[in-house]
């Protein structure tokens, strides 16, 4: 292929990728997608088109994006500026951080085009590997979200074309452009850098042998500008050079087995066996995310049998060395067992899988061609058009389910977004569900607040007693929260109610609990003030109501089995009925109780409750977790 016809082919790969990455965006994602870090990587990347990688931690902590923690007086996000980067650059050129994605998209096409020629020695094979990966489910829906994996990637890819063909032409501007490549993805995603790196820099030392100190030293050369801007940033965000922003949510999220999750409190037991059988579901699915499925892979050991030369086995080495190093890691685990996240969006922490499959896949590919158009085998050109025709009808049979995953969240979120929307709230303060450190669960993450918090309503996580905060520090806005009832197993939808809060005030308050209608059994109601409990009674199902009464420390209120005590300062007071089994009476069972925020004011002698309260339940199983609840009747839902 002439030079000129492969510079039209890249560049039509590159238009068909951006397009595409577009366009996935626009119809699937428009409200982001059910991975909220996507929603993170937006918001870092606002920030820096404001000069700034951190927020203040007084003004911003009841609003900040949900993958952060607080720094000394500073909001962190625990992700890094490579990618936000290219979001805002996108953005302040385009007005929009699609162009972000477009252009990610259409690099990451061409780079695979130009990995695919080094390896195969052939332009027109080159090109059918971009086309393999622009038609691979997995690089779509990817590349239509804000999430980083094919920013890291590009990255991946640039390093090793750039590698291969610098040590073959002993070119020292492309060592050490692959040096600046990799530090941009060490400074990103650090553990996918190395796993990117291992196989390339691995194939520098075993088969270049006389380049390999010539190599490294430029490596390094190009690395370290990129390690010291990374050093520099630590130091200055974190106060400390050698701490990653990754680890500002605690430890429990990153590699090693036990209990693994984003925060310490949200944390799952992650074993080996958890790990080995993430990563085969993980596997399992890789064929079915990408063009061709299991043709394809057929087509890349054919590849592999008719490819020459040692860079194939360094392309190879990506599908042993990612999956092994991800075996460890409790997030495969997690998106295959916990939440549909390898069905929704493929293997994401295999992305870099893809390479040898659509490398090779299409010297398989183009090896069948050649055999058909030479007429080796009377039954090439046949077996030719049913191996593509099984390609095509096996990825369009794959597509449909992913799609309509992603399509049933857009359309919960809109839902969502149309029911706030709906509700004239003026100025105001909304509470959400499963925002702050449960963020990671939020239905509503396109629900953003702007730096400088000066926009009709501003959207802040439920922080129980320092809720109060917000009735303090915004006295012209109107408080409201919303509630929302999730569906049996379900991560959106649901339904939705929203109360506009009001402080009551008094030196004790009445707090009534109905309990109208109590099934045949034993049951108690109690109350509970921060998680424990400090009152019940045993109720008999003949009483409509039962109404408890709160008071301050210092308050003069004679002693009485029906009045709590709060404590000073302020927290969550919860009223709330607990209906045994019979044949376990003293076992908890199904439990309703509605929340209620308190504070305690003027030295000890007066009480604020946040009213009305929101309505949680829990079912008898121990192992179960409490669950939203949209109704003022415990009774009803409790039956």
């Amino acid at each position: 292929m002439g030079t000129r016809g492969y510079a039209t082919g890249l560049a039509l790969l590159a238009l068909v990728a951006g397009a595409a990455a577009v366009l996935t965006n626009a119809w699937l994602f428009p409200l982001y997608s059910l991975n909220r870090d996507d929603s993170v990587y937006v918001a870092m990347a606002r920030l820096i088109e404001h000069g700034q990688v951190t927020l203040s931690a007084a003004d911003h902590e009841a609003f900040r994006p949900w993958a952060s923690a607080v720094v000394g007086d500073r909001i962190v996000l625990k992700y890094t500026p490579p990618w936000p980067t290219v979001l805002a650059a996108g953005d302040l050129v385009t007005g929009t951080p699609r162009a972000g994605l477009a252009m990610t998209a259409a690099v990451t096409a061409v780079l695979t085009a130009l990995l695919t020629t080094e390896v195969t020695r052939s332009r027109g094979t080159g090109l059918v590997g971009g086309a393999l990966l622009v038609t691979s489910p997995v690089f779509l829906v990817q590349s239509g979200t804000y999430l980083p994996y094919v920013f890291e990637l590009a990255c991946g890819l640039a390093f090793a074309y750039l590698l291969l063909t610098g040590v073959r032409r002993r070119s020292t501007a492309r060592v050490v452009l692959a040096g600046v490549v990799i530090g941009v993805a060490a400074w990103a995603r650090p553990f996918d850098a190395l796993l990117l790196a291992l196989p390339f820099a691995a194939y520098t030392v075993l088969v270049a042998r006389r380049s390999a100190g010539w190599a490294f030293l430029r490596l390094v050369l190009g690395g370290l500008p990129l390690l010291a801007a990374m050093l520099a940033y630590d130091a200055v965000v974190l106060g400390d050079p050698f701490r990653l922003p990754y680890t500002v949510t605690g430890s429990s999220d990153g590699f090693g087995f036990g209990r693994r999750g984003v925060f310490p409190e949200h944390t799952i037991d992650f074993a080996p066996a958890d790990g080995v059988a993430g990563m085969l579901t993980n596997l399992r699915w890789v064929p079915s995310w990408t063009a061709g499925g299991v043709v394809l892979v057929a087509l890349a050991v054919v590849g592999l049998l008719r490819t020459r030369g040692a860079a194939r086995w360094a392309v190879v080495a990506l599908a042993v060395v990612v999956p092994l190093g991800y075996l460890a890691f409790w997030g495969p685990y997690a998106m295959s067992t916990f939440w549909p996240g390898v069905e929704y969006f493929g293997p994401f922490y295999l992305l870099p899988v893809l390479v040898p499959l659509v490398v090779l896949g299409a010297a398989g590919l183009v090896a069948l061609g050649w055999a058909a158009r030479a007429g080796v085998r009377r039954a090439a050109r046949p077996g030719l058009v049913v191996v593509l025709a099984a390609m095509v009808l096996l990825t369009a049979l794959a597509v449909p389910d992913k799609v309509a995953g992603n399509l049933g969240v857009r359309d919960d979120y809109r839902a969502l977004q149309d029911f706030v929307s709906g509700h004239d709230l003026g100025r105001a303060v909304l509470l959400l569900p499963a925002r702050g450190d449960l963020g990671f669960e939020s239905t509503s993450p396109f629900l953003e607040n702007d730096l400088s918090l000066d926009q009709p309503v501003l959207y802040a996580e439920d922080r129980g007693g320092a809720d109060f905060e917000l009735v303090d520090r915004h006295p012209d806005r109107a408080l409201y929260r919303l509630t929302q009832e999730l569906p049996a197993g379900e991560l959106t939808g649901g339904t939705l109610t929203l109360d506009q809060l009001r402080v009551e005030s008094g030196p004790t308050l009445p707090v009534p609990l109905r309990i109208d209608g109590l099934p045949a059994g034993p049951a108690v109601a109690y109350v509970r003030l921060d998680g424990t409990t400090v009152a019940s009674r045993a109720l008999d199902g003949t009483a409509d109501e039962l109404t408890w009464t709160v008071a301050p420390p210092a308050a003069a209120v004679p002693p009485s089995p029906d009045v709590v005590a709060l404590p000073a300062g302020s927290g969550v007071l919860a009223v709330g009925v607990d209906l045994r089994s019979p044949d376990s009476p003293g076992s908890p069972g199904r439990r309703w109780e509605r929340r209620i925020a308190y504070r305690v004011v003027d030295g000890g002698t007066r009480v604020e409750l946040l009213q009305p309260g929101q309505g949680w339940f829990h079912d008898e199983d121990p192992d179960a977790g409490w669950v939203q609840q949209a109704t003022d009747n415990p009774v009803r839902e409790l039956r």
